[in-house]
């Protein structure tokens, strides 16, 4: 990133601290996501999820005590990696399913976090470049200050080496798909005495 880029991007982030959420932006940006028949096999695949403040109360206000890093205890009392709060641990299903955030939206539709069990959006995938794009927009309109203004997300979208270096980051971050309860990562753990 060129020093002029950086410092865009922190007068933008700076900026965005006062910004208001547009709930009907996020909405309309919802609506717009290509459908997919889901098979309910997810949960496995759910970890720490970034979400706008807006997405938060709206997880919270479906009756989900939202807690951030939530660590899972797993069967045999091993520690697993952190999980999402919205994750019912004993169906491996989503409590806040029509709640939930564009992160979670995204699984199964982008190219790189294609569904390992074989969902496939209408239309074919997303590529990566507009999922992020599109997770960008959830963050904006959510009122999160990692949200980048939208005219401004596509002048730094534009440069191939950064679309490079960000389909990258999302392919390295795909969860665990090994065991159903494994939810990121293994965390050893060590006991006293």
């Amino acid at each position: 990133m060129e020093i002029g880029d950086a410092e865009a991007l922190v007068r933008i982030v700076a900026g965005g601290l006062a910004r208001k959420p547009d709930p009907a932006a996020l909405d309309a940006l919802y609506a717009s996501l290509p459908r997919m028949e889901c098979q309910r096999k997810c949960g496995s695949a759910c970890g720490p999820v970034p979400l706008s403040p807006l997405e938060r109360g709206r997880v919270r206000a479906s009756g989900v005590r939202w807690v951030d890093g939530r660590v899972v205890t797993l069967a045999l009392g091993q520690k697993a990696g952190t999980t999402c709060s919205a994750l019912d641990q004993k169906n491996m299903q989503c409590r806040a399913y029509n709640a939930r955030p564009m992160v979670c939206r995204l699984w199964g539709l982008v190219e790189e976090m294609a569904c390992p069990w074989g969902c496939v959006p209408e239309g074919g995938h997303l590529d990566t470049i507009e999922g992020l794009r599109l997770m960008n927009l959830s963050l904006w309109y959510g009122g999160d200050s990692k949200g980048i203004e939208p005219a401004e997300w596509e002048r730094l979208a534009a440069n191939p080496q950064r679309r490079r270096l960000a389909a990258e980051f999302l392919g390295r971050s795909r969860p665990v798909q090994d065991e159903a309860r494994i939810i990121q990562t293994s965390i050893p753990v060590r006991r006293a005495g």
